[in-house]
Parts: structure tokens; C-alpha cells; sequence
């Protein structure tokens, strides 16, 4: 496939930034975008891909191989399984659904069809966590103990009431564990392996009283099957803004953000500081890595089953502070 024809379900916000990175391609391109907001389908009047507003629009043309999904949570189920079916190979935003239930009824559709199917995860393709994790792979800190993660940052929409579907919590699932924290928890994921267990609270008002029923804020502990220990710090309310994960191992330890690494050795406790370049748009080698399973005719749930496992995660973390004691992750 020299050139795959991408549709756009959702192309407003972070689907507008899909359509970007594919335009820019020589190997893609779009034919058809869509989206329900007249603002948006208006902004893209003229351009050289077709618009539309119905979604099963761009899953039964001719004209598009793949497609990039870009919308509520609650929707991603029904549509994704609905383009799968449709033969059509599927690269969809992340969380990966609202609920545990629906991210495996998706799997199950890409399974059954063989085609393609990728959740976002465009954190891990930063330059920073690239280089972090050829390092943890080639042992240099040794045996991990702890991994730490952070991702707090001030989403002003909060104190705005500008929280449309993600203030509802039977349509986004929640909101700092599912949206903000999918970053950090996929991160120590990647990096740490899949915990047992989870112990998670939360809290929730505190930007806009009365605007949302969702978390705003997170703390999880989860254990490990090396017995190593995580936790993770979330909230979108709170300054300053920081994704960072730290990772200790029996011989040193490494502190990660985006472009800059810190790497602690030895009893002398020696400390390196990496500094890579100024960060480059990750959703580019994300899209290189989709359309590489595309090409190659990959297992279809391959770019799936990370994203699965982070909802395993997440399902385990919202079961806990519901129960207020320690949650395993369901088995699947």
C-alpha cells in the first residue's frame, strides 16, 4: 500500500492535529474528514479532502483505507468496532473506551475482522522516554524496586464550566485517572510492566463546585509481580504543569521528562544529566509506527494490547476508590 487514504472521525481539537501530521506526508493522505461541529467542518470547507458530518459516511467510502478516531469516550466503542467491521484499519485516540467492558468488545471486532487496530499512547515517542527506556533495557539500573509517575497541570476549562461530556462521568468514564492520567500510567506501564494490584484515591469539585461528577485529582499505589511498588500523582486543577517518571533499581536510578534525563549511579550517588533536543511533534513517529503495522500486515490487536493493559489499570484504580481497599486488575 504506497499510499494509505486516511478518514478523519473527530476533527476537531486533537483529531485536527491527526489531520495535520498526515498532510504533511508523502506516504498518506487524507480523503474524507468528519465531524459533528459545524465550526469545524466549516474551517475545513476548500480543503483538498472531502468534509462531511456523519461518521458512517467515512467508514463506507471507497476512498479511505484507514481511519483516525478522535472523540467522546463513550463513543469509541460503537464507532471503531463499526470501522473495523467496515474492513477499515483504525488508529483511535486514547483512553481506549469509558469502561473496561467496551475497550474489549473493540478488541474483540479487530480479532474478528484482521483489521488493524492502534490506541495512543504518543507520550512513549517522546525523545526523552526513547532514550530512558534503552537504558532501563539494557540493565543499567538494575533490578527495578519503584517507579514513580507525575502528570499534574491546570486545565483552565475546569474553571470555566466549559466541561461538555467530560464533566459526566457515565459519558468520559472520569477524567484524571482516564484522560490526564493515561499518559503516566501507560509510561509506567512501558516502563515497570503491568501491577497486580491497585490502591487508588481520588477527590473531585474542587475546580468548578457543582460543574462535574469526575475525579479531578489521584493518588494509585500499585504492586507489582516483582514485588517492585508504584505510585502515581494526577490531577489537571493544580500548578505548576509536570510529567516526569522516575524509575529505582538496585544500581541507580533515573529521573525522565520529556527532554531531559537524569541518571543517579553508584554509592557516590554520580549524577548525569542528558539533555536531547527541543521536543518534536510525537504524534509523527506514532503515526510512523501505525502505519508500519498497516504495511506489514501486523497482528491486529498488536497496537492494541499495551492500550488494554493501561485500562485494565484504570478499571482496577476507579474499582478502588469506589471500594476504598486495594483492587486486582481483572483478568482478560
Amino acid at each position: 500500500m504506497d499510499c494509505v487514504r486516511f478518514g478523519i472521525i473527530g476533527a476537531g481539537g486533537i483529531g485536527g492535529h491527526h489531520l495535520q501530521v498526515i498532510a504533511d506526508r508523502d506516504d498518506a493522505e487524507v480523503t474524507l474528514a468528519c465531524d459533528v461541529s459545524e465550526t469545524v467542518t466549516d474551517r475545513l470547507a476548500g480543503a483538498r479532502h472531502a468534509v462531511t458530518g456523519d461518521w458512517q459516511q467515512v467508514i463506507a467510502s471507497n476512498d479511505v483505507d484507514a481511519v483516525v478516531v478522535a472523540l467522546p469516550h463513550h463513543l469509541y466503542p460503537t464507532v471503531v468496532s463499526a470501522a473495523l467491521r467496515a474492513g477499515k484499519h483504525v488508529l483511535q485516540e486514547k483512553p481506549f473506551a469509558h469502561s473496561l467492558e467496551g475497550a474489549l468488545q473493540t478488541v474483540a471486532a479487530a480479532r474478528e475482522t484482521g483489521s488493524v487496530l492502534m490506541v495512543c499512547g504518543q507520550t512513549k515517542y517522546q525523545a526523552g522516554f526513547q532514550r530512558a527506556r534503552q537504558i532501563v533495557e539494557a540493565g543499567t539500573l538494575g533490578d527495578l524496586f519503584m517507579v514513580r509517575g507525575v502528570i499534574t497541570y491546570r486545565w483552565s476549562a475546569a474553571f470555566e464550566d466549559r466541561w461538555g461530556w467530560r464533566g459526566d462521568s457515565k459519558l468520559s468514564g472520569g477524567t484524571a485517572i482516564i484522560d490526564s492520567g493515561w499518559h503516566i500510567l501507560d509510561l509506567m506501564n512501558w516502563f515497570a510492566g503491568v501491577p497486580e494490584f491497585v490502591y487508588a484515591s481520588t477527590g473531585g469539585g474542587n475546580a468548578l463546585p457543582g460543574a462535574y461528577d469526575v475525579d479531578d485529582r489521584a493518588v494509585l499505589t500499585m504492586d507489582y509481580p516483582s514485588g517492585a511498588v508504584g505510585v502515581a500523582t494526577i490531577s489537571f486543577i493544580c500548578l505548576p504543569s509536570q510529567r516526569k517518571v522516575t524509575i529505582h533499581g538496585t544500581t541507580g536510578s533515573i529521573e525522565i521528562e520529556p527532554t531531559v534525563l537524569k541518571l543517579h549511579m553508584g554509592p557516590e550517588q554520580d549524577t548525569e544529566i542528558i539533555t536531547l533536543k527541543t521536543e518534536s511533534d510525537a504524534l509523527r513517529p506514532q503515526m510512523d509506527h501505525f502505519l508500519n503495522l498497516v504495511r506489514c500486515g501486523a497482528d491486529p490487536v498488536e497496537g492494541a494490547l499495551e492500550a488494554l493493559d493501561v485500562q485494565r489499570v484504570i478499571d482496577a484504580a476507579y474499582r478502588s476508590a469506589r471500594s476504598h481497599t486495594r483492587e486486582a486488575l481483572q483478568s482478560i
